[in-house]
């Protein structure tokens, strides 16, 4: 790839690049608050994701919908991906080396924020609800 966006975990151990960012989406919900310890900050790419070093790569089916993955060796929090859409990547944000000027497109699940942080700008922010049945998901799931 030329000119690629290079990211990796912590350790080093899961290494990949990626064409380009498409846009930078953050998530309030419950379970990325877990899953990070804060907001969710992902890189929204499209296809183009290249694993370099992946042994530690695994897998945790979060939802009926989506999946996590994270490195085994350090722990770090790494993508998200849709079921049903294998072209959808969510990379966290602070694993790749991004380029400067992009911003925040939306947040989501703006209903399971706590009060304790805001984040400026004004990007659509959509409930949980609103943005499921965005993507055609039902809210119940």
């Amino acid at each position: 790839m030329t000119n690629a966006i290079q990211g990796k975990c912590l350790c080093g151990d899961v290494q990949f690049q990626v064409e380009k960012v498409e846009e930078l989406d953050i998530c309030h919900c419950n379970t990325c608050q877990r899953w990070t310890g804060g907001p969710y900050i992902g890189a929204d790419v499209r296809g183009g994701v290249t694993l370099i070093e992946a042994d530690t790569l695994a897998w945790y089916e979060s939802s009926e919908w989506a999946k996590r993955g994270f490195c085994k060796t350090c722990g770090t929090s790494l993508f998200y991906k849709l079921k049903a859409d294998d072209s959808f990547w969510s990379i966290a944000g602070g694993t790749l080396d991004l380029p400067e000027g992009l911003s925040v497109a939306k947040e989501i699940f703006v209903d399971e924020k706590p009060d304790y942080y805001t984040f400026a700008g004004d990007q659509p922010r959509l409930t949980g609800a609103e943005f499921l049945a965005s993507i055609g998901t039902p809210s119940d799931d």
